[in-house]
């Protein structure tokens, strides 16, 4: 009987600890056909995996540890799911463990991934960083990646909160990267206020190149983002600025050769980079935005103006349709692209139809449109 009671409370003991621990596999899956013109060559029908968003799955997990505390995991892979392949590494957009506590704050230890700083800008943009939109006039810089990474949330303190992190490089060199080809030390501070009719957040990180310098206003720079939203109703409208600065760039350091940019064009030391816009929910299943975006970049690079209108349609709680429509101009000495490309020119040879970026010539426009399905799980 002794036997038969103990083996009930071990059972009992090994259910309650199961239920204190749980493991949840997530994803989504984003596919569509998109039309681009002014891009080198002239236009291009494209099926894409990932405009309105990076397709990826993954498994998140906690576990009570007792007084209000859980340890926590998070393993993440980015799909292009038109060929079924991995973009990056197994788990490159995250693979943390940490813990947690509604008192404390949370802490996270790894990779970072895609939960570098920068990328919370999607919370100041109209286009929620679809392929068209905050990350187009910056050539991808909300895009930073942070790996040997800490992290530190705060609690909420009244619609108040506040994150830091800090990449080291693992190499002797403080700064620089452990590769000629890798990224050197990153760290960023963010605090967003949530109040009553919307937010604002204020965002710095510095992403450093591979000799620990700020080389690179696009890639490897310090940034300066400020934005936020007010809700009317129906309508919710968005304005934000961001200001980078790379104080080392060269033409050698962003990979230009020698001759291959318009007279008077070099590498940019500094970007002005603003925005606004605004998003209509029409009814539960349609939605509207609408946004304008400007960077103005110094040494001759000229400016850039996108102007974007996107639409969603919810068919249930985890699947929607949509599309968005973009618009570029340039300044003669500006090639940004709709989509964030590589700095430079593109250097199209018509005669193998071939270019280095998909950037348009200097002063011309580009113009694209996009729809698919986005499921959620």
């Amino acid at each position: 009987m002794k036997e038969k009671v103990l083996a009930l409370s071990l059972l009992a003991m090994a259910a309650a600890a199961h239920a204190q621990s749980s493991v949840t596999l997530y994803g989504r899956i984003d596919n569509g056909i998109q039309f681009e013109s002014g891009i080198p060559g002239g236009h291009q029908w494209a099926a894409q995996s990932g405009d309105w968003g990076c397709s990826w799955w993954g498994l998140t997990g906690a576990e009570d540890l007792g007084g209000g505390t859980q340890a926590i995991f998070q393993l993440e892979s980015q799909l292009n799911t038109q060929n079924g392949q991995l973009e990056g590494a197994l788990f490159s957009r995250h693979a943390t463990i940490g813990f947690t506590n509604p008192k404390y704050g949370t802490f996270k230890i790894g990779n970072i991934g895609a939960g570098e700083i920068s990328q919370d800008s999607w919370g100041t943009d109209p286009q929620l960083m679809q392929r068209y939109g905050i990350s187009s006039l910056v050539r991808g810089r909300n895009w930073a990646s942070a790996a040997n990474a800490v992290e530190y949330q705060t609690p909420n303190w009244n619609g108040l909160q506040f994150r830091g992190q800090y990449s080291v490089t693992n190499n002797t060199s403080w700064n620089r990267a452990a590769t000629p080809a890798g990224q050197g030390r990153t760290n960023g501070i963010e605090g967003v206020y949530t109040y009553g009719m919307g937010d604002f957040r204020v965002i710095y990180d510095e992403v450093r190149g591979a000799d620990g310098t700020f080389n690179d206003v696009y890639a490897h720079s310090r940034s300066l983002l400020a934005g936020g939203t007010l809700v009317f109703g129906p309508v919710k409208l968005y304005a934000g600025y961001q200001w980078m600065t790379a104080p080392n760039a060269t033409d050698a350091s962003v990979g230009v050769a020698p001759g291959t940019q318009p007279a008077g064009v070099s590498a940019p030391t500094v970007v002005n980079h603003e925005w606004l816009g605004a998003a209509w929910q029409v009814n539960a299943a349609t939605a509207l935005t609408a946004a304008v975006y400007h960077a103005n970049a110094n040494r001759g690079n000229g400016n850039a103006t996108l102007f974007t209108l996107a639409a969603t349609y919810n068919l249930s709680k985890r699947t929607f349709l949509y599309t968005e429509a973009g618009y570029v101009r340039n300044s003669s000495t500006s090639n940004l692209a709709l989509a964030d490309s590589g700095y430079g020119n593109n250097n199209f040879d018509p005669v193998t139809n071939t270019a280095s970026n998909g950037n348009p010539g200097y002063g011309r426009s580009q113009q694209g449109v996009f729809a698919g399905i986005m499921h959620q799980f």
